[in-house]
């Protein structure tokens, strides 16, 4: 591997690694006879090669044990089927990524209740060998029913703060270094106890301040448990989100003193009620500051044009993207923003529930965009699975964003009432062949796509320090896993400490433009690597690159050079 240094920038520092070439080791096609795998099909390799499997499972080789614990009851509680969040992050400052994950807990009636399991932090040696550091991290190791994490430097010093939303009071974890944490909610002035979902620092008023939108789902009744499905033994299932009343999401606007204040109403946000599951900011416009975009479950999504100054109005109409191209809301579940089709804009990607597809959002221009799932090849394959965690990223260096999904239905006797669906689905990979074109791809996935999971969170970065992008992938009730991504050819270039929400533009020889985002991607209650990776396939080199930071004008990056 080729390590390429370069001129350190004020406030953008950049790393960029590069990978060598190399063929990965082949593996037999996986066939489709699960039918909890939906609509997979054995692919054909490309024409002119045999194609490679590009993951393997290292989960234990790695040393990650981390079981979350989701609660079950036989009173079906609806918090019991969504999973907990996950983040990569450098907790302790040594410059590479270290893993957070979100726990549950026992519910009202769960058979065995016991103490509640705490988070978890395992830390990265550098070459993805983790330890399990819990035990130093003070708060970070948080007790309450958790739901979705999130993470910035909320205080200016550098160090990555939390944000753990929660079903009951919602945490804020000041980060004192060398990864550990306390707990500042209520000096924060943070209060909320209701059941939120994802939480999104960002900065939409540009002021270098980092803002937390804070998503929150249902209003439920641990104490008195609806009843739903059929009367009979077994039958009992989980009530459809329609059963519940849906809650407003809220903005905390940062004070620059380590307080917060609710800035919901005065930031036009104050109607943005829904049953809120994952929220992510992007120059959705391209006029220079982030906008907000939330994934609610089975209403309309909502789509905020931020007007320059912090406060938002409400363009989902316009912008098309609220429904699908038939006008149906869908159970939006996990995102991911990224430029699908090569044009230079950023695309929106919404995971859905079963016999809705995930939606493929292309950006047409001057905030408008058009429902391209069925161009982009996802409708069929995605018709069938329940997606959660979504990941837009070049895993194979070739300078297309490509798709991974964690699958996995919410309903654990499923198959009682659809015996076409299963609890536990196949994950699936989507290699972008161009121009936005995604091809469901078994054999290249590997062992990250050979067995079923009950998946909900799934998150990209550079564990081991090759250059590429490995994923982690957590479950319901289950052991999070890790798959080592294997795919040799290409360069791979990563650029660090940019400040979320950065913008970066790359124009390559061969004339290619490469959008990127800085902050690390959602996905599903969560967030990956906050650094921008770039694939160049071979022959190919960057000949610009600049990047523009919210609130900043558009500056130009030193170009990578093949220095040792």
């Amino acid at each position: 591997m080729l390590r390429i240094a370069l001129t350190a920038l004020t406030p953008l520092t950049l790393l960029g690694l590069c990978a060598c070439s190399e063929e990965g080791p082949q593996r037999p096609p996986i066939g489709s006879g699960d039918p909890g795998a939906g609509d997979s099909q054995q692919v054909t390799p490309p024409e002119g090669g045999t194609a490679q499997a590009w993951f393997s499972e290292v989960t234990a080789a790695w040393g990650l044990e981390f079981v979350h614990h989701a609660g079950r009851t036989p009173e079906k509680h609806l918090p019991e089927t969504m999973g907990g969040g996950a983040a990569l992050l450098d907790a302790e400052g040594d410059g590479d990524l270290d893993l957070y994950l979100v726990q549950g807990g026992p519910l009202p009636g769960s058979p065995t209740p016991g103490a509640a399991p705490s988070n978890q932090l395992f830390e990265n040696d550098g070459t993805g060998r983790l330890v399990d550091a819990t035990g130093g991290i003070g708060a970070g190791a948080h007790r309450g029913y958790g739901m979705g994490v999130g993470v910035g430097d909320l205080d200016g010093d550098g160090l990555p703060d939390l944000y753990l939303a929660n079903l009951g009071p919602d945490a804020l974890l000041h980060n004192e270094g060398g990864g550990l944490w306390s707990d500042a909610t209520r000096r924060a002035g943070i209060h909320d106890p209701r059941w939120t979902a994802s939480a999104l620092p960002f900065d939409p008023d540009g002021d270098g301040d980092l803002d937390i939108y804070v998503t929150a789902y249902l209003a439920v009744d641990l104490e008195k448990p609806a009843f739903c499905g059929r009367h009979e033994a077994g039958w009992r299932s989980y009530c459809h989100p329609d059963h519940y009343e849906g809650l407003p999401d809220r903005l905390w606007r940062n004070l620059g003193d380590g307080r917060f204040v609710d800035a919901t109403a005065d930031s036009g946000l104050a109607d943005s009620s829904g049953k809120g599951l994952g929220a992510l900011a992007a120059d959705l416009d391209e006029d220079g500051d982030l906008d907000l975009y939330v994934a609610n479950d089975s209403v309309e999504n909502r789509h905020w044009e931020n007007t320059g100054d912090g406060r938002f109005v409400d363009a989902t109409a316009l912008a098309g993207t609220g429904v699908n191209g038939r006008g149906a809301t869908e159970a939006g579940m996990g995102l991911a923003v990224g430029d699908v089709d090569g044009d230079g804009r950023p695309d929106l990607l919404v995971s859905n529930f079963d016999h809705e597809s995930n939606t493929l959002y292309r950006n047409i221009g001057d905030g408008l965009f058009e429902d391209a799932t069925l161009d982009a090849g996802l409708e069929a394959p995605s018709h069938i699975p329940v997606g959660f965690g979504v990941v837009l990223e070049d895993l194979d260096g070739d300078g297309d964003l490509d798709l991974a999904v964690a699958n996995g239905h919410i309903i654990d006797n499923i198959q009682l009432y659809d015996d076409g669906q299963r609890w536990r689905q196949h994950p699936q990979l989507f290699v972008n062949e161009g121009a936005g074109r995604l091809r469901e791809a078994t054999v290249e996935g590997g062992d990250l796509v050979t067995t079923p999971l009950i998946g909900r969170g799934l998150h990209a970065g550079d564990l081991d320090g090759d250059g590429d992008l490995d994923l982690l992938l957590t479950q319901c009730g289950a052991g999070a896993r890790l798959y080592r991504n294997d795919h040799r050819g290409g360069s791979h270039i990563q650029l660090k400490e940019l400040p979320p929400g950065t913008r970066v533009m790359a124009v390559t020889a061969s004339g290619r433009r490469l959008w990127r985002q800085a902050g690390g991607a959602p996905s599903y209650l969560g967030r990956g690597a906050p650094g921008i990776h770039l694939g160049l396939p071979a022959g190919d080199r960057l000949v610009r690159l600049s990047a523009r930071a919210p609130g900043a004008g558009e500056v130009e990056l030193p170009l990578p050079g093949a220095r040792h």
